[in-house]
């Protein structure tokens, strides 16, 4: 997609733009209320059939420009909250970064349910049974994925995790 085709520099184009409140502003000068959507980010769209523009991601075109186009590039909300658009509590960086933005107990509830397949196998006896086989071990284990599979024989889970 070309840089000109992105939905937040047609809005900054078109004079829509987010105050140091956080708040949707129209073209007008008028305040805007946006919608939420399921994710619980807000957004707008510039006519009736047009494409939602995120109010976070307008803010950061705003602070960052072009550069929020860059690959790799996210935006993130510092504070974890995606209803708050203020300026000093949006800033770009990696998905790494953005992680790393939630605090330390939701980052570890979310890795205990990625793990949560694991748990259901000792990691110790998946490891002794595998003999280099992984359609074997799977077959034996009932393990319905590579990627669980690989995560038991060399993933870093906490034990607390897999004493199941």
């Amino acid at each position: 997609m070309n840089i000109e085709d992105r939905i937040e520099r047609q809005a900054h184009s078109r004079g829509y733009y987010v105050n140091d409140g956080g708040e949707l502003m129209s073209f007008s000068g008028k305040r805007m209320n946006p919608h939420t959507g399921t994710t619980g980010y807000r957004y707008f769209k510039m006519s009736k059939h047009g494409k939602r523009c995120s109010v976070h991601r307008l803010q950061a075109y705003q602070k960052f420009g072009d550069s929020l186009y860059d690959t790799g590039i996210v935006v993130r909300h510092l504070d974890g909250n995606p209803l708050n658009n203020r300026p000093e509590n949006i800033n770009i960086g990696t998905q790494s970064q953005n992680m790393m933005d939630r605090p330390q107990h939701i980052r570890m509830s979310h890795a205990l349910l990625a793990t949560s397949k694991a748990r259901k196998y000792n990691r110790e006896e998946v490891k002794a049974h595998f003999n280099g086989s992984y359609k074997k071990t799977m077959e034996y284990f009932g393990i319905t994925s590579k990627g669980t599979l690989h995560f038991i024989l060399n993933g870093s889970t906490p034990k607390q995790v897999i004493s199941a």
